[in-house]
């Protein structure tokens, strides 16, 4: 919970705080997380730079899951960090890590904590987004899809 709170003072602080030049990087993402039950949901979030290799975000987002008898309504929100390995967009594909928590809500359960730990690709930059896959960790098996908006000079 207090890495949540972090992100979330990290994207609404204003100005250099944390290294901030340009403002949030805003997204958009959609997801589908395997395991049981398996989940497809669509949502969106925001980062900051937190240094030059590190980017601090926060994310949520909302839709269904399914289990052997039944399609029930969930959400996650997500406190992460990215860390790029090419953060000043020397080559076209840019590889990164990312880190962090999530709060899983599934109708009937109710919020669960998890772990998330996974990897990106993030590719070239097109009229003013720049789109990546991630895979990860953390409440199954996670792929999703981001379009993230691009920025001039850096990832």
């Amino acid at each position: 919970m207090r890495a949540v709170c972090a992100c979330l003072i990290a994207v609404c602080v204003p100005g250099p705080a944390f290294g901030q030049r340009s403002g949030p990087q805003l997204e958009v993402r959609g997801e589908v997380i395997a395991g049981e039950p398996w989940y497809a949901l669509a949502g969106a979030g925001a980062s900051v730079t937190a240094g030059v290799y590190t980017r601090l975000g926060i994310n949520g987002a909302a839709g269904v899951a399914r289990t052997d008898s039944s399609t029930l309504s969930a959400a996650r929100v997500d406190g992460t960090l990215r860390f790029l390995l090419d953060p000043l967009r020397q080559s076209a594909l840019g590889v990164y890590g990312v880190a962090g928590v999530s709060g899983m809500y599934l109708e009937g359960d109710g919020w669960s904590p998890r772990v998330l730990l996974g990897i990106g690709l993030e590719g070239w930059a097109r009229g003013g987004t720049i789109s990546s896959i991630e895979v990860a960790l953390g409440g199954g098996t996670r792929v999703s899809f981001v379009m993230r908006r691009a920025r001039a000079d850096r990832r």
